[in-house]
């Protein structure tokens, strides 16, 4: 919560910082003084404002990495299985939801803890998109939320049985 404070200020500093070298630019803050006095007034706001940015940019950073390994945290990797074991689970869990092809796209980055932001990034479509699978996925799945997907897929997967290595070799 501290960062989130931090970046508001930040935030409102900049705004300040900019008003405040474009009112002294318009000359409606201070006389207008000798040009020496007027450009190092003029640099040293600029370098104000760069470095109120620049903090603000780092603060905001953690802030997303911080709710990114949350997420990764609560969602985790599943189990110590293979990732073609996963995937198998994951696509016996939503079988029979009459889930477009699209949409299973969707929904196995949702599974695997993505953002909407990324979902979209990752299959090249907008964000809106994404939020339309996600509603449809929801709906179809029965489920309200990316907590209540992830456990149904879960626990879908979990009630499969995991071959074993006689059913490879037998």
């Amino acid at each position: 919560m501290k960062k989130r404070a931090l970046r508001l200020f930040l935030g409102a500093g900049y705004v300040m910082l900019l008003t405040l070298l474009l009112l002294y630019q318009a000359g409606v803050l201070g006389e207008r003084r000798e040009w020496g006095v007027a450009t190092l007034a003029t640099l040293l706001l600029g370098v104000a404002l760069a470095v109120v940015l620049l903090l603000y940019i780092r603060v905001n950073d953690q802030i997303r990495q911080q709710e990114q390994s949350r997420t990764a945290d609560e969602t985790g990797p599943p189990e110590n299985r293979s990732y073609e074991e996963i995937y198998a689970a994951f696509l016996t869990a939503v079988e029979g939801y009459a889930v477009s092809e699209r949409e299973l796209e969707v929904a196995w980055l949702l599974y695997r803890g993505y953002t909407n932001r990324q979902i979209g990034e990752e299959l090249y479509i907008a964000e809106t998109t994404v939020k339309k699978h996600v509603s449809h996925i929801y709906q179809k799945l029965n489920v309200g939320c990316r907590k209540e997907f992830r456990a149904y897929v879960q626990a879908t997967t979990e009630a499969r049985p995991r071959p074993s290595q006689t059913d490879f070799h037998g």
